[in-house]
């Protein structure tokens, strides 16, 4: 058997056994990998010469299961227990990571997170030609980050209309920030921007004419 994160060549009596037992090492569907038939089996004469195994390779094709292995090998190298589990929709492919160490996968203000976000989605983009964007999610963390940035942004624009003083966030990743400036494009009196003070990425958000 040769085997990596994508692909692998694995022999069996037959070539169902053989397919059967390459997805399960790879941990996929049939319809998540290619199968290459290799070498046909063959009972040999009398059953006792020529015999031969069915040897097939089978390779990741979709996605989310090529961004999946190469999560996993991550996190196996860094010596973490991991569970991941695989959403896809149309808009976007979720991985969604259930582990002990969830502190550390996410890092600080999820730095840790958008960074290994931002490395599976590039070595995942080197083997297919899916686009469809890659989001990293660890015991639900980026939906509490998303209600607490939603209820920041309410609180900001009430602290800014009353004071008619600009207001600004505690240090946020660019992710963060983005979720920011798509939620003040809706307010017609207020806008948002970065600010950089001493390495940390802010939003300040403010009247325009304040800028």
């Amino acid at each position: 058997m040769k085997l990596n994160l994508l692909h692998l060549e694995v022999t069996a009596e037959n070539l169902d056994t053989a397919v059967e037992n390459a997805l399960s090492q790879l941990k996929c569907t049939r319809a998540e990998a290619d199968v290459e038939v290799l070498q046909t089996a063959s009972p040999g004469f009398l059953g006792l010469f020529g015999k031969r195994q069915a040897r097939v390779r089978v390779k990741l094709h979709d996605r989310g299961a090529i961004a999946r292995q190469f999560t996993g090998g991550l996190l196996r190298l860094s010596g973490l227990s991991v569970e991941i589990e695989v959403l896809t929709s149309t808009k976007q492919i979720q991985l969604l990571l259930s582990s002990d160490d969830s502190s550390l996968l996410i890092g600080r203000h999820g730095q840790m997170l958008d960074a290994m976000q931002s490395l599976v989605g590039t070595m995942t983009d080197r083997q297919t030609t899916d686009r469809t964007p890659i989001v990293l999610d660890v015991d639900g963390y980026r939906a509490r980050r998303h209600e607490f940035l939603t209820r920041l942004a309410d609180k900001l624009s009430c602290k800014v209309r009353e004071t008619r003083k600009p207001a600004t966030t505690p240090p946020l990743t660019l992710g963060e920030r983005r979720i920011l400036y798509e939620r003040f494009k809706q307010e017609v009196d207020l806008e948002a921007i970065s600010r950089n003070h001493e390495g940390d990425r802010k939003v300040m958000v403010l009247k325009p004419r304040e800028k």
